[in-house]
């Protein structure tokens, strides 16, 4: 810092005496014995792989599609295809089992808890019972399912099981049910399997949260409050760049939902299981015993005809034409003579689409010779097959839907009542912790889940407020204190107490005139008068890229931070904007005079008796240079501020301003940031110097006349009774004052009023008008309140241009009292009065007294300075004046 100036260019580097950074190769790593160091990091590395292509999405999409497949390739190919087209579809199902196997040893190595392992040593105080359990705890519930489902494809593999034919030598209906109970527990089995196919949900889901985040990113920052603003968006919008890589980052599910959609899909899963091995054991079924009833005839009058050749021959053949002529028959046989054989059709059935009968017996021949009889029938049933596995697709399809729309609604009120508003109300806070200050608190809606009544809505609410409690209640420079409170909760604890943040700003400083005395006459009114000039002030420099930081009673403490990356230009443009800011503050606070100071009648007298024709005025002083940003206090009590000899400048530049009867003062090191198109309009009014440790510095000002009446919003001017009731106050304290009476109040032209008249009828109307005015308050108490909100001014600052200084109307009037010849003039004076010709200074400066009316404030601080030395500069003069 030199001559009272700071210096900021980009990427500016900190000194030495700042504590120093730690890079990334720099820090501290923990220290691992050589096994851990080369083997460890191997295996992390095989096992991130291998999940990266388990997860990935082409091998989702086709273990999916042969998740699909198996459960439809076995019914398909018995009711749509013939023999010859087995041999494919077996090699296709080989490779879904085998490409199942493979899936769950990778999960098996990869996935944390798939696959649960306990350990063989004993706990401590564990019981036998307890370490019973525990050791039979192999396996997560999905590892089991997916064994079952993938063992289930066994029985469609031929060169594994075999090809077997089924056979009927008159077995029970039970056996029948539990082979359909089986053949159903299978299906379910590779049922389940879709659970896979919620990662690919999952995938397309996030797929479009990243497009829509994409989106989002790049249009948010088209709209804004000016360059300084954007730049600082564009910083924020490259580091998120930077860290946003992860796609399963953007839709991490809560532990909490993810809990309950595994609990949710576990159970609906049993349920069907169950359903679907229970319903065939307890359902009821015929068989069609035509087949075997026939071919036991024929087995029977075999044996009879061997026995009584004569008598029962025709009752055989009768019995076999029979046979031949009702049933399916494809291949009937008496031990080893073939009666019936249908060699093309018998040779184009699989073995699940025959059934063979078979009855054994002995004959005794008319020799007395005794002959083992063996009658085997093979019957074609492949139409029943077919209804079979036509019917076993549409239960599969059933099935399906089933689990969908169980799954569904089992999960879809939890979700939509619990999971999802905690998840919402979980990413707000998450969104608080990463920037405090730009999170939008909005209350969502019905559609959100979050339903009146509910305690989830609560608590929503409750977050929403304190996030905006803590927003205004700290501000930017708390932001850092929230963020590291809430994103590091490691020991659980409040952690506000810590090390600052250095930072440059530019600091402005505010202070409300006779403070004191208007809390005296406003009391419990004065949280009005103050939160109202607060709303003005607050609304423009927030608009102008400023931030409030600490409100002092009678006091604002601004801030504009400069960031370090900011080019000189835009440092140029921030002071630019800062210096707009203040000067539209003491704009609209001469507008809206009447806003500000609408009170109550007692009230109102009070303070206009003390101050007739009182007007709302502040002092201002805008600085720049290094503070401190952090949490002040204890943990009793804390406030996110600054410290630094630069806040304590801005203040006193504020008190200096009634000494030189100017509204803002500025500092040189401020003023040599301005642009060109902004400082043309300041003058410096003094130079000074505040002690020895201290370089002297330059004071400037921006010219500004408050008595110019500026517009008010013609909205507000016309509003309901607010205005009419103000002015109605207004006007009884000038009556209770003995003022002078408006004619149109005492209903006559005073030129045709006598003295006594007046003073009878200023009399009674003041007890009249006081009367009315207080019933009228009272009536009006109510609607007063519900307008406040209304009636306040909505100050709109258009976004900065440097042109504004020139063509913005406000700024020009506010002024109008200085002309470029006044500059000049003044200019030349101040440069005699540095250089210690105080006889020319002094004649300068009664000129622009004559030329401002006698109004310019700085030109009479510095003749009465100048007198006070009897007109000459002291003999130690150095161009400045010491100022203690």
């Amino acid at each position: 810092m030199e001559n009272g100036t700071i210096e900021i260019t980009p990427n500016k580097q900190k000194n030495d005496e700042e504590s120093p950074r730690i890079s990334e190769n720099d820090q501290v790593k923990p220290q691992l014995n050589p096994s851990e160091s080369e083997v460890a990091p191997t295996q992390l590395h095989a096992r991130e792989i291998v999940e990266l292509v388990a997860e990935s999405l082409p091998v989702t999409i086709i273990m999916s599609l042969f998740t699909i497949w198996a459960l439809f390739s076995d019914d398909i190919r018995l009711a749509a295809t013939d023999i010859d087209a087995d041999d494919g579809f077996e090699a296709v199902i080989s490779i879904a089992f085998f490409l199942f196997l493979l899936e769950i040893f990778a999960a098996s190595y990869y996935k944390e808890g798939y696959l649960h392992l306990p350990s063989l040593t004993p706990e401590a105080n564990e019981s036998y019972k307890d370490m019973f359990n525990r050791l039979c705890n192999i396996g997560s519930f999905y590892f089991w399912l997916d064994c079952i489902a993938t063992a289930s494809l066994i029985f469609e593999i031929n060169w594994i099981i075999g090809d077997a034919v089924e056979t009927d030598d008159q077995s029970s209906l039970k056996s029948a049910r539990a082979g359909r109970a089986s053949r159903a527990g299978a299906r379910a089995g590779r049922i389940v399997r879709l659970v896979r196919m919620v990662k690919l949900y999952k995938y397309f889901k996030t797929q479009a949260k990243n497009e829509e985040g994409t989106q989002i990113h790049s249009t948010s920052f088209e709209s804004g409050g000016g360059v300084v603003a954007q730049s600082r968006r564009e910083t924020i919008n490259k580091k998120e760049e930077t860290t946003d890589v992860d796609l399963s980052a953007l839709a991490a599910e809560s532990h909490v939902g993810a809990a309950m959609s595994d609990l949710t899909t576990r159970r609906v899963i049993v349920l069907v299981l169950v359903m679907l091995i229970a319903i065939p054991l307890m359902s009821y079924s015929t068989s069609d015993f035509a087949p075997s009833f026939g071919t036991q005839m024929v087995h029977r009058m075999a044996k009879e005809n061997i026995s009584n050749p004569g008598e029962y021959n025709d009752g055989f053949l009768i019995a076999l034409s029979n046979v031949e002529r009702n049933l399916d028959v494809v291949k009937l046989s008496i031990n080893k003579d073939v009666y019936i054989h249908r060699k093309g059709r018998l040779d184009n059935l699989r073995s699940v689409e025959q059934i063979t009968y078979e009855f054994t017996g002995k004959a005794t021949t008319p020799s007395g010779d005794v002959m083992k009889v063996k009658t085997v029938g093979i019957f074609d049933k492949k139409d029943s097959i077919q209804s079979t596995a036509e019917f076993g697709i549409y239960m599969t399809i059933f099935i399906l839907f089933l689990l969908v729309v169980g799954t569904y609604f089992f999960s879809t009120d939890v979700n939509r009542l619990v999971i999802i508003p905690i998840e919402k109300m979980v990413s707000l806070v998450q969104q608080i912790s990463k920037n405090p200050l730009g999170v939008e608190y909005k209350m969502l809606g019905e559609d959100d889940g979050f339903l009146e009544g509910m305690e989830t809505t609560l608590l929503l609410q409750t977050i929403t407020k304190i996030g905006g409690l803590m927003r205004v209640g700290f501000g930017e420079a708390g932001a850092s204190v929230i963020a590291k409170n809430l994103g590091e909760s490691e020991d659980h604890k409040l952690n506000l107490m810590g090390s600052g943040n250095l930072i440059h700003s530019i600091f402005g400083f505010c202070d409300v005139r006779n403070f004191t005395d208007t809390t005296e006459c406003l009391q419990e009114e004065v949280m009005l008068f103050v939160n109202r000039i607060a709303h003005i002030l607050h609304g423009i420099v927030v608009q102008c890229s400023g931030s409030a930081n600490k409100n002092i009673g009678d006091a604002f403490l601004l801030t504009w931070k400069i960031d370090e990356s900011f080019s000189p230009s835009e440092v140029s443009f921030l002071a630019d904007q800062a210096l707009l800011a203040f000067c539209k503050a003491l704009i609209e606070l001469c507008r809206y005079q009447d806003f500000i100071c609408n009170f109550s009648i007692a009230a109102t007298n009070r303070l206009y008796k003390r101050f007739p024709g009182y007007k709302v005025r502040i002092g201002s002083g805008l600085h720049v240079g290094w503070a401190i940003e952090g949490a002040i206090g204890s943990n009793m009590k804390i406030d996110a501020s600054y410290l630094s000899p630069h806040v304590n400048m801005s203040e006193y530049l504020e008190s200096s301003t009634k000494a030189y009867g100017v509204p803002l003062l500025m500092s040189e090191a401020f003023f040599r940031l301005l642009s060109p198109h902004a400082n043309k309009y300041c003058r410096q009014v003094d130079r000074i110097k505040r002690s020895d440790a201290e370089e002297p510095f330059g004071l400037f000002t921006y010219d500004a006349d408050l008595n110019y009446e500026f517009v008010e919003d013609q909205k507000l001017k016309e509003g309901p009774s607010n205005r009419v009731l103000h002015d109605a106050r207004r006007k009884s304290v000038a009556i209770s004052g003995s003022l002078t009476v408006a004619p149109a109040l005492l209903g006559s032209h005073p030129s045709q009023t006598s003295s006594s008249d007046i003073k009878s009828k200023t009399k009674l109307q003041k007890g009249k008008s006081v009367r009315d005015l207080e019933a009228q308050e009272k009536t009006n108490e109510t609607s007063e309140k519900e307008s406040e909100q209304d009636n306040k001014p909505n100050v709109i600052v258009p976004p900065y241009k440097e042109s504004v200084w020139e063509t913005d109307m406000d700024l020009m009037r506010l002024r109008h009292l200085v002309n470029d010849a006044f500059r000049t003039l003044w200019k030349e004076g101040m440069a005699a009065y540095i250089k210690g010709d105080w006889q020319k200074a002094r004649d300068i400066f009664h000129e622009t007294m004559r030329s401002s009316n006698a109004q310019d404030g700085p030109s009479k601080f510095l003749i009465k300075v100048i007198d006070e030395h009897g007109g000459t500069a002291p003999h130690d003069w150095q161009g400045y004046r010491q100022d203690s």
